[in-house]
């Protein structure tokens, strides 16, 4: 069953249990909780947040009262400004290890986006399933998930939270 390529794990503390099946939601809003706990325990304001991030500091300010979702990308940007890593475990809360190299094109929002794509289809075809088969579980067309898998097209935050449900594992903050 195990592809030789599959991906290594390492262990990580974790404080919540784990529940696959959590409503995305629920999860982005637990998320949200501890990324503006942790800006106001760093004493950082939303100006000097969103200055680091590139964006505005209502956008900040949006997501952190649930008006708004940031995207994949400016979520895991959000996280490291706040001493976090947007992190793959599986249900032993083991770390999966990343292969993916930076390409010499690639920023940083990037390539943490791909490297969480290709590491999502690693486990997809460990588990041998299918595009389609995730596809139809996530209610998206195969065509969809290759996409996402090849980083052409970036899933919204809680489709990635959702994505991983999917595979028996889940995303989350650890610290750097």
């Amino acid at each position: 069953m195990g592809n030789a390529e599959s991906p290594r794990r390492s262990s990580v503390p974790r404080d919540e249990p784990m529940d696959g099946d959590a409503d995305p939601a629920a999860v982005l809003a637990a998320f949200v909780r501890e990324l503006a706990e942790a800006r106001r325990r760093l004493d950082l304001t939303l100006t000097s947040l969103s200055e680091a991030l590139g964006i505005t500091p209502m956008a900040v300010a949006h997501w952190e009262h649930g008006r708004d979702a940031p995207s994949a990308g400016n979520f895991i940007l959000w996280a490291e400004a706040l001493g976090f890593k947007a992190t793959v475990l599986d249900r032993a809360d083991m770390r999966y290890a990343t292969r993916a190299v930076p390409r010499r094109e690639e920023n940083a929002e990037q390539f943490r986006i791909r490297s969480i794509a290709l590491l999502l289809r690693d486990i997809r075809r460990e588990a041998e399933l299918t595009q389609e088969m995730v596809g139809e579980q996530l209610q998206v067309s195969a065509w969809t998930i290759q996409m996402w898998e090849g980083a052409r097209r970036i899933p919204r935050i809680t489709r990635l939270i959702q994505w991983c449900s999917v595979l028996g594992c889940r995303l989350a903050l650890t610290p750097m």
